[in-house]
């Protein structure tokens, strides 16, 4: 019986032991305050492709279209603070200039897993990251499901 319980003890803990980054990792799908179709995916090894615009975005293959680094490749990476409630995550956008990744800015965000198979975002697209979901920030908050 002890051996049992043991055993029982053992497998608990090592499917709790996964982490927010590994849960987050794969293909997510969702519909906007707007009605937009979303998609985001992330990867293990912290690339993130979105949606943005109608229009899915690379992110480890992102070539920029218009503007001044019209045609220039860049990249879009993401970091997530699991030790922050709610969890923060960036996305990083980065050119690569000479063979290095010079980073071009952020996208502030926090994150909360409604179930492994949930997950509810709020982007901010003016620089300051939010603290909380409310209604002020619902029009940037987007709930997605694993696909």
């Amino acid at each position: 019986m002890k051996k049992i319980l043991l055993l029982f003890l053992i497998l608990t803990s090592v499917s709790y032991a996964q982490t927010k980054k590994e849960m987050l990792v794969g293909n997510w799908l969702g519909t906007d305050a707007s009605g937009a179709k979303n998609t985001m995916i992330f990867t293990s090894d912290n690339f993130i492709s979105m949606t943005v615009n109608g229009e899915l975005i690379d992110g480890k293959n992102y070539i920029v279209k218009g503007g001044k680094n019209n045609g220039q490749k860049g990249l879009l990476k993401y970091e997530i603070d699991e030790s922050k409630t709610p969890i923060a995550l960036d996305i990083i956008a980065y050119a690569l200039e000479k063979g290095k990744q010079i980073e071009k800015g952020r996208f502030l965000a926090i994150l909360d897993f409604k179930s492994n198979d949930e997950i509810k975002i709020n982007l901010s697209l003016n620089g300051v990251r939010a603290t909380e979901f409310n209604e002020s920030n619902a029009a940037s908050t987007i709930l997605l499901k694993r696909n």
